[in-house]
C-alpha cells in the first residue's frame, strides 16, 4: 500500500501490529520502568485483544503503510490508546491521516505518553487539547502480584483512592493505587504507605490540566508525569 492509503485492519495484519506494538512498549519502559514493564505474555494478550476488535463492527481499526490505530467507543468518545506509527517521522503524514479518519466517527480521546513528541505534535496540530495529566510514582515493597483480592478502597485522613489492576499487557508487580483525592503532601504520603502495605507497587494521580496546585504538590512529592490525554 502507498503512504497515503488508509484501510481497515484485518487478521492478516495482526503479526505486523503485534510486533510494532512490542517495539513501542520497549521504548516506553525507560520513562517508567515499573509502571510500563511489559507482562511476560503481553504479545499473546495483545493479539487476542486485537483479534476481538478486528471482528467488532463497533470498533475502529485502521492502518496505513507505517502505522495503525484502534479506537473503542467509551462515554461518547472514541478512545484511541492502541496506536503506533513507526518510524516516527511518518506521524506528520500517516498519523494525521489515521486520526482524521478516526475523528470522522466522533469525538476523540487520544492517549499521549510524554516521550512521544511526534504524537503530541500531531494531537495539537489537529486542535486537540489536554484534558487529563497522569502522574505516577513507584511504591515499595512489591509483592509479585497484579491482582486485587480484597476491598479496593484505600482511605486515610485527607486522601482517598482505590487499588486497581494494571492493564493486562503490563506487569508492575502488584496492583496500582489510583489516588482520587489528596489534600496535602502528608495525606498523599500516608495513602501511598497504606496502599504499599496492601501490595500496591505504583501510585497514579490524574490531574486536571488547569489545576496548578495539584501539579505542584505532585512534583514536590516525587511524582512524574507519564501521560497526557487529549480530547
Amino acid at each position: 500500500m502507498s503512504p497515503g492509503d488508509v484501510r481497515p485492519l484485518t487478521g492478516d495484519d495482526l503479526d505486523w501490529v503485534v510486533a510494532l506494538t512490542r517495539e513501542r512498549r520497549e521504548r516506553l519502559v525507560p520513562l517508567a520502568p515499573r509502571f510500563w514493564r511489559p507482562a511476560a505474555d503481553a504479545a499473546l494478550r495483545h493479539r487476542a485483544f486485537l483479534t476481538h476488535l478486528v471482528a467488532d463492527p463497533d470498533a475502529v481499526t485502521l492502518r496505513t503503510e507505517h502505522g495503525y490505530l484502534v479506537g473503542v467507543e467509551r462515554a461518547g468518545r472514541l478512545v484511541v490508546d492502541d496506536m503506533v506509527v513507526d518510524p516516527p517521522e511518518h506521524w506528520a503524514t500517516e498519523g494525521v491521516l489515521l486520526l482524521e479518519h478516526a475523528r470522522g466517527s466522533g469525538r476523540l480521546r487520544l492517549v499521549v505518553p510524554v516521550s512521544e513528541r511526534e504524537r503530541m505534535d500531531v494531537a495539537m496540530e489537529l486542535g486537540l487539547e489536554p484534558t487529563e495529566v497522569w502522574w505516577h510514582r513507584d511504591l515499595e515493597p512489591a509483592t509479585g502480584l497484579n491482582v486485587v483480592v480484597e476491598d479496593p478502597a484505600v482511605t486515610v485522613d485527607g486522601a482517598v483512592g482505590q487499588l486497581v489492576p494494571a492493564p493486562p499487557v503490563y506487569d508492575p508487580g502488584g496492583p496500582v493505587l489510583l489516588v482520587t483525592s489528596a489534600g496535602s503532601a502528608d495525606a498523599l504520603t500516608r495513602i501511598q504507605q497504606s496502599a504499599a502495605r496492601r501490595g500496591a507497587t505504583v501510585a497514579v494521580v490524574v490531574q486536571d490540566p488547569a489545576d496548578a496546585a495539584t501539579a505542584a504538590l505532585l512534583a514536590d512529592t516525587g511524582f512524574t508525569v507519564t501521560t497526557y490525554f487529549f480530547g
